[in-house]
């Protein structure tokens, strides 16, 4: 139910935004377009349509049910999913306990993908489709149904890229028909079923060839084939720390997080233990008897779909969901057993009960609770508002900015959908469109726009002609390491436009942009909001003058009412504690008026903190107090010598930033 409910909360999978957008480009009939609708970094370099129908059919879903009817359509794939694989898994083991356990299994390993509303769903279920349907007869699949193989595989190859682990599957299925016809012919006595084998085996080659042959039916013919591997040769996606990263069986996760946990390692590498210790086990009992029986007992077909699944599984650890195979193969030797005792079956209900409860306290499922809350609508929204950076969207689009925009990686989806192609992003999800050193000058301009350097944040911004920097303003204790565009503002060609709690917004001050600057007054003055052409949006003015805008902004801290009560009536610590808070949010959001009275009080409470010191340094020289700054600098330097941040605001890098802009 947990998995369920993370699934169908408001929209948070940041690619599917760009999979709607696409997806209006591809409704359009236009299925080989010459230029990126959304992106402007991938000059002469055309988007490939290898997942276009899931794009149109999201894209329809939404325009016709709204985004509650693409989070229904999610819940109804998935909960499709889980009742499919627990029915070939009862099937399979004759058991109900041994059923629930392997489903159970099944979730653990697999969840992470399949609660975003990525293609990925739907090839899970295609497999259970071709797994029921083409790959489980054990006299290999009748026309009928090779017929419906073909319609699946029609319909899976214009939908994912991942329809070739399918056929990947089918001759996994033929290799494993091959063996235990080999084992046959090894064996003592003659198989009976010798006609039977080679009967599947040619229904399982047609099957193969017949879909081969209609996967070519797809606006990018064989190279669709190749998606994986040209998109692996690129190395972008490699450098994704998340369930792209390879499982190591011999070695613990090295980053162990919600995607893959210590469980979900242990759980991957129990599974493939048995999976080989049954194999080798069945192996010797043939090599003894080298009878008929030990050869079927070691269930060739179903082994080499269990090995097949390891090797993708080795990949990635996205492929988790290929666990389907070794855990068929599992129930089906357990069926071998049966009928098991009752306390077996207990042990088995009490295993899926200790999983079911451990899960999402391993894998930080509280984190996605906590998300929510945070959310104004909450589960009622249409998407997860606070997470994107809602507010700073809308300001774009209201005041019709246009041009080039560099933003935070996972807004990228999100703000093409809105923005493009008035305002075109810089990267997004699709890393296999993009070339190389995009992703390399994204990171390294995220890295300078927080502590420099000067020359490489400048460098990296002029060789991509960027009009507009969206920066997210996160607290850590929101997102870790989700803030950016801090030393932007000591830059004096640029100026912060746009704030709200999670993002501040910048516009490069040249000739070129003057039209996005006097779309931005116009806004401003619509509204009746206080703004600066020279200097940009000032907070704290905005704050006093326009407090209904600044609302609507969440300009405020999400508990400023509270912590302003602790700031009047607190003991010590819990007076630091809420000034350290208030200043922090005002830092971030560029109050530096609010700011500099806060740190100022925490200051005096706690002399020796470097934070609030290096902090309210900062705030002093950009409203131009440099001499005020001085001696704050110097106190941080007396209590922590080399302190780089200080040294830094110091220095100044010889006048690199404008004091005062």
């Amino acid at each position: 139910m947990v998995v369920l409910a993370i699934a169908g909360r408001p929209l948070a999978t940041d690619d599917t935004w760009w999979h709607l957008a696409m997806g209006r480009l591809y409704a359009s009939g236009d299925l080989w377009p010459r230029a990126d609708p959304l992106l402007h970094t991938t000059v002469l370099r055309p988007p490939v349509a290898h997942e276009w129908l899931f794009q149109v059919a999201i894209l329809r879903t939404q325009e016709m049910l709204g985004f509650a009817g693409l989070r229904a359509l999610h819940l109804g794939a998935l909960l499709a999913l889980l009742g499919s694989t627990f029915g070939v898994f009862r099937r399979s083991a004759g058991d109900l306990a041994a059923a629930a356990l392997a489903t159970v299994v099944f979730l653990v390993l697999s969840w992470f993908r399949l609660v975003q509303l990525r293609p990925e769903v739907f090839s899970a279920l295609a497999i259970v489709v071709l797994y029921a349907s083409v790959l489980r007869p054990e006299i290999g699949p009748s026309r009928s149904r090779i017929f419906l193989a073909l319609g699946l595989f029609l319909v899976w190859v214009n939908a994912h890229s991942l329809f070739a682990v399918g056929l990947c599957l089918l001759l996994a299925a033929l290799g494993g028909t091959a063996l235990r016809a080999i084992l046959g012919r090894i064996a003592r006595e003659a198989a009976p079923d010798a006609a039977a084998n080679a009967s599947r085996a040619r229904r399982l080659a047609l099957a193969f060839a017949g879909s081969l042959a209609v996967t070519l039916l797809n606006p990018r013919g064989f190279d669709q084939h190749l998606t994986f591997f040209t998109e692996s040769r690129a190395g972008l996606i490699w450098k994704i720390r998340d369930d792209f990263l390879p499982w190591q069986p011999f070695t613990l996760p090295s980053e162990p997080g919600p995607v893959f946990t210590p469980l979900a390692w242990g759980l991957i590498d129990g599974l493939y233990a048995l999976v080989l210790g049954c194999a080798v086990w069945r192996l010797w009992r043939f090599a003894r008897t080298r009878s008929t029986e030990a050869a079927e007992a070691l269930d060739p077909v179903h082994l080499g779909l269990a090995l097949a699944a390891g090797v993708a599984s080795l990949v990635s650890v996205r492929f988790h969901w290929l666990s389907l195979f070794p855990l068929l193969y599992l129930l089906r030797q357990w069926r071998a057993w049966t009928p098991a005792p009752g306390a077996v079956r207990a042990t088995l209900a009490l295993a899926s009960i200790v999983l079911v409860l451990a899960t999402p306290r391993v894998a930080s499922f509280a984190s996605y609770a906590s998300e929510l809350a945070f959310e104004r609508d909450g589960y009622r929204g249409a998407w997860m508002d606070e997470r994107y950076c809602g507010p700073g969207m809308r300001f774009l689009r209201d005041a019709r900015l246009e041009g080039r925009l560099y933003h935070p990686f996972n807004l990228g989806g999100f703000l093409g959908y809105w923005l493009a192609p008035g305002m075109r992003t810089f990267i997004d999800g699709r890393l296999d469109h993009v070339p190389a050193e995009v992703l390399d000058d994204y990171l390294a301009i995220r890295r300078a726009s927080r502590t420099g350097p000067t020359h490489v944040l400048r460098e990296r911004l002029d060789r991509w002609g960027i009009d507009v920097f969206f920066a997210d303003s996160f607290a850590p204790e929101r997102y870790d390491r989700r803030i950016s565009g801090t030393h932007l503002r000591r830059l004096p060609e640029w100026i912060p436009i746009h704030a709200s709690r999670s993002c501040v917004v910048y516009l490069r001050r040249n000739p070129h942009n003057r039209p996005n600057l006097e779309r931005t007054i116009a806004y401003y003055v619509r509204r009746g909001v206080p703004f600066d052409p020279d200097r940009g949006l000032r907070v704290g003015r905005a704050l006093a003058r326009a407090p209904e805008w600044a609302e609507a902004q969440r300009l405020r801290h999400p508990d400023q009412a509270d912590l302003e009560v602790l700031v009047a009536r607190g003991g010590e610590t819990e007076r630091a504690f809420a000034l350290d808070q208030l200043a922090a949010h005002a830092w971030r959001i560029g109050d530096f008026e609010g700011q500099i009275p806060l740190d100022r009080e925490l200051l005096r409470l706690r002399p020796r903190e470097r934070t609030p010191g290096v902090r309210l340094a900062d705030a002093l020289i950009q409203r131009g107090r440099v001499r005020s700054a001085l001696p704050v600098l110097e106190a941080v330097l007396h209590a922590h010598p080399g302190d780089p941040e200080a040294r830094y605001l110091e220095r100044n890098e010889e006048g690199a930033f404008t004091l005062g802009t």
